[in-house]
């Protein structure tokens, strides 16, 4: 019998057992990938990641990223969380409390930036999504059948006067408006009716927003069901904050000058307060965004195999 350490990283949070945790294998050794996807299956988590040599050159370090029950190509949580892991254990050093690396994951090479202002203070870690792209709204008629998979009446998204839309980026995203913050608090997402939703639209995941927050200062209140991907309900969801963030640049509704930055509080509903950074800057041919927060640590240990 062998064992590996791990430690639980809880991402886009100030706080422990906030935000959207990763277990992470910081040296896992010769582990086969059939080992890791049995110690990922035994952690229970929505996510597990495994730090491997690289094969790219300039890579700081390679990743491996894994669900309970399948490998996957890219998680930006994961990405964020294990950075931020090889940071506090030393393996990635800091220069002036700052380091800029390039991560390999599978055949990709993914920039990350770690900043820590202060010594004794939060690390806060950053990284670009893929490219976004608005898919277009989805036909009127699908109003009632979105209502009905989230037990709202069709009026509270028929009235919002923005469209329910498609967005990409990497992975596709329902964007639904809500008209307020008690309505997005009251959402009763119906699981099966859900998935079946976004299968038939060709969707991961369906983000719920409103305007209207729970915390002074912040931009949107935030919800992530992906039923599709073994997810009901997600704290803090990277990739379709970046979704949103297009979304809303494309309707001309952030404030300011580019780059623009947006605040997305995620995951009060199920325990796990969460804050989501993203900048998007669409002064380019295609916009560019970046997601990130603050990471902490919540737990660590052995893992027996």
């Amino acid at each position: 019998m062998r064992k590996v350490q791990f430690i639980q990283a809880d991402v886009f949070t100030d706080s422990p057992f906030g935000g959207n945790p990763v277990v992470v294998i910081p040296h896992p050794g010769e582990m086969s990938p059939d080992q890791m996807q049995r110690v990922a299956r035994g952690m229970s988590h929505a996510e597990t990641s495994f730090v491997v040599p690289p094969n790219a050159a300039g890579a700081a370090f390679g990743l491996r990223c894994f669900t309970p029950t399948t490998e996957v190509v890219y998680s930006g949580h994961q990405l964020l969380g294990t950075a931020y892991v090889l940071a506090e254990t030393g393996q990635l050093p800091l220069a002036g409390g700052r380091a800029d690396v390039v991560v390999e994951i599978g055949d990709e090479l993914r920039p990350v930036a770690l900043r820590r202002p202060k010594a004794d203070g939060a690390m806060h870690v950053s990284t670009e999504v893929v490219a976004s792209e608005i898919l277009g709204p989805v036909d009127p008629s699908q109003s009632s059948r979105i209502a009905a998979a989230l037990t709202l009446d069709p009026a509270q998204i028929l009235g919002t006067t923005l469209p329910p839309t498609l967005v990409r980026t990497g992975l596709t995203c329902l964007v639904v408006p809500m008209g307020s913050l008690a309505t997005m608090r009251d959402l009763l997402p119906v699981g099966q009716a859900v998935e079946d939703l976004l299968h038939d639209l060709g969707a991961g995941c369906l983000l719920a927003f409103s305007r209207e927050t729970i915390v002074p200062g912040n931009h949107v209140h935030v919800r992530v069901f992906a039923p599709p991907l073994g997810i009901d309900e997600d704290p803090a969801t990277g990739s379709a904050n970046g979704a949103l963030a297009a979304f809303l640049a494309h309707h001309n509704l952030l404030l300011g000058r580019p780059p623009f930055k947006l605040r997305c509080e995620q995951g009060y509903e199920i325990g796990r307060p969460s804050l989501v950074e993203v900048e998007i800057d669409v002064t380019g041919a295609v916009p560019a965004i970046r997601v990130g927060g603050n990471v902490v640590r919540s737990l660590e240990g052995t893992v027996f195999f």
